[in-house]
């Protein structure tokens, strides 16, 4: 039999397809720079799942005339919910041993927004987090995507046995032309909400990613409509559909390793990706037997399928614990370990709990009665073991972009004053109060804000989405540190964002020219009156500009990275910065950072016997306390 119409029995092309997205997926997490468009594999899975639910369940309604909505859910439960338990306690129990100090504040929320498969609108709601910049970010960030796909289990059958009853008729193409229009509502709701520079709304937003799942659906809703005979006789063009999969399937992997995200994703790409890719779909069900379903169906990548949730759900939070900075491995070694690792307790996941209790084996050892309380219990116990895990652990804070944050560490009666940017406040969260029981440190910083504006520009325009109201407070958040703190030193952290050029006045200002020099002294101006708050004459260490070494920084679809690690930029900054503080001799010292951080003019992973830098731009905590070792006999040298 060289073709069969969808729907009968298993079909290991799609678990190979879910295999090649996983695994992508994964690639893209570590990050391996060739995977560009690692965030495709997501519409994937969405995809393969819309139109396989879809299917079950217009051949449930076809049997039966009705569709078990209880029975459906149950299903889904008894498939998905034991391993997101096991996996949530685990990583409850792991996350604040394994990250210390580093474990994010929202790490208590995340949990239970994902118990509840909730966890993308939290993500909304919150904001991103912008102290994962200098810190490991949440380790159940990536149950965003299970939220969306439990939302579509949930509202999706009520909506198609209404149409099923509404349009009664098989052959009606009633329930396509709503389901469809449906997902083209979905797409433009992308397209309309999305916010330039910030795509986190609609990326992670239920009502703009339910076109992958809808597309998947049309294809299932097309397939019966159609009908067995005119299936069957479509899947007779073999030589059609194994063109149509090798097309499609090169699509898919360009995409996959060549398509950043940037503005016409948000703007219709994503419904452009995932009517491409339901070809793909289409072509392996139909055609089984040809050239490029054989080679998506073989019995690894079919058998890594199978695992692709457990490898999802672990992934994630394995990456973070093993985190360079946590092993010193080199970067193909780690992922090695990374990917070992994974499959290990993914593979443990399926063949321990997850396939068992899918075929019932709960039920059967406690009995029809007893299962679904130890079920409804073992629920209460994961939010409980979530809630109590992080107990008396200090967590690491969290902000949205522009919000002003503060903390003070030590209880000395020598106070210093950190502002600045989010590096600034990374030096302080982890300053070493143990070895300085007299100093107490506090730092005032509006997380993603410079000292220079947030108007940035890009090859030589302006980049959307970087300008943040929230960062016109942050010299008024400066003086509410010097009245909090009253300090005896202080300590001006920049650079981070001050080696990009500016928008000022409606011009686009380069780095390194006498315009721009102009204007980033007229903000460190602003900046000294407001440290001035009081009439104090605290001497202030500004620490110059140091070599960077960020991998990626896309926003708008442009990897800013690359100005962020250029030297002549940095050069450029320190320029201004000595000559301003040539013009306050009285108060103003520069603290030459760059030749601590960079001591043989480049970049080190390793400087001064610890790893220096989580990110190449900001400080690890034994990086916190080796700049602390260095800064602290400069600052007591004048203040005594």
């Amino acid at each position: 039999m060289s073709s069969r119409p969808p729907g009968m029995g298993y079909r290991p092309a799609l678990d190979g397809l879910r295999a090649v997205s996983v695994v992508t997926i994964m690639l893209f997490h570590v990050p391996v720079a060739w995977v560009h468009g690692g965030y495709w594999s997501v519409n994937v899975f969405f995809v393969v799942s819309g139109y396989l639910i879809t299917g079950l369940l217009l051949k449930e309604h076809s049997k039966w005339g009705n569709i078990d909505l209880v029975g459906f859910y149950l299903r889904r439960a008894r498939r998905l919910l034991p391993a997101l338990l096991v996996m949530l306690v685990g990583v409850s129990l792991l996350a604040p041993r394994i990250m210390g100090s580093q474990t994010p504040g929202t790490i208590r929320g995340d949990g239970i927004a994902a118990l509840f498969y909730v966890a993308n609108w939290r993500m909304i709601i919150t904001g991103q987090s912008y102290f994962e910049q200098f810190g490991a970010p949440s380790p159940f960030r990536h149950t965003w995507t299970l939220a969306i796909e439990e939302q579509y289990y949930l509202l999706f059958p009520l909506l198609l046995l209404l149409l099923l009853r509404i349009f009664r008729q098989r052959r009606s193409w009633g329930p396509v032309l709503v389901v469809g229009a449906l997902g083209l509502l979905s797409a433009l709701v992308m397209s309309w909400v999305n916010k330039p520079g910030d795509p986190s709304r609609v990326y992670y937003g239920t009502d703009a990613r339910m076109q992958d799942i809808l597309v998947g659906a049309v294809l299932a809703l097309v397939l019966h409509r159609m009908g067995k005979a005119r299936v069957a006789a479509l899947a007779q063009h073999r030589g059609v559909l194994a063109v149509l999969g090798w097309v499609t399937a090169a699509g898919t992997l360009a995409a996959f390793l060549w398509l950043p995200a940037d503005g016409w994703v948000f703007s219709g790409g994503f419904l452009l990706f995932d009517v491409m890719f339901v070809f793909l779909v289409l072509s392996v069900e139909l055609a089984p037997t040809t050239s490029i379903a054989r080679i998506i169906s073989t019995p690894v990548l079919a058998w890594v399928g199978k695992l692709s949730y457990g490898l999802y759900l672990w992934h994630w939070p394995i990456f973070i614990f093993l985190s360079p900075d946590r092993v010193d491995l080199g970067t193909v070694p780690l992922m090695a370990l990374r990917f070992a690792v994974t499959f290990a307790v993914a593979t443990a996941s399926f063949y321990l709990v997850e396939d068992p209790i899918r075929r019932g084996s709960l039920r059967r050892r406690l009995g029809p009665r007893v299962s679904p309380a130890v079920s409804t219990a073992s629920i209460g116990v994961t939010a409980v073991l979530i809630g109590i895990s992080a107990y008396g652990v200090q967590l690491a804070p969290s902000a949205k972009a522009g919000e002003g944050n503060s903390t003070t560490v030590g209880s000395g009666d020598y106070g210093v004053l950190i502002v600045g940017d989010s590096v600034g406040f990374s030096l302080g969260y982890n300053f070493p109060k143990e070895k300085y029981p007299d100093t107490s440190t506090t730092a005032n910083v509006n997380f993603g804000c410079g000292t220079a504006e947030q108007h940035l520009a890009f090859n030589g325009k302006p980049q959307q989405g970087d300008d943040q109201p929230e960062c016109e407070t942050i010299f008024a958040n400066w003086r509410e540190g010097m009245q909090k703190a009253k300090p005896k030193a202080i300590v001006w952290s920049l650079g981070g964002w001050e080696v990009f050029d500016h928008v000022a006045d409606g011009k686009v200002l380069d780095v390194g020219t006498p315009a721009y020099a102009s204007y980033l002294s007229g903000r460190l101006e602003k900046g000294l009156d407001a440290l001035g708050e009081g009439g104090s004459k605290a001497p202030i260490y500004i620490t110059n500009v140091p070599c960077y070494h960020q991998e990626k920084f896309v926003v708008s679809g442009d990897d800013l990275s690359v100005d962020r690690n250029d030297p002549k930029r940095a050069k450029a900054v320190n320029a201004v910065l000595t000559s301003f503080a040539a013009k306050h001799p009285d108060r103003v010292h520069i603290a030459d950072l760059d030749s601590f951080a960079c001591p043989n003019g480049k970049f080190e992973d390793i400087v001064h016997g610890v790893k220096l830098r989580i990110d190449g731009v900001h400080y690890t905590a034994d990086g916190a306390r080796a700049f602390w070792a260095w800064l602290m006999p400069q600052i007591r040298k004048v203040t005594g």
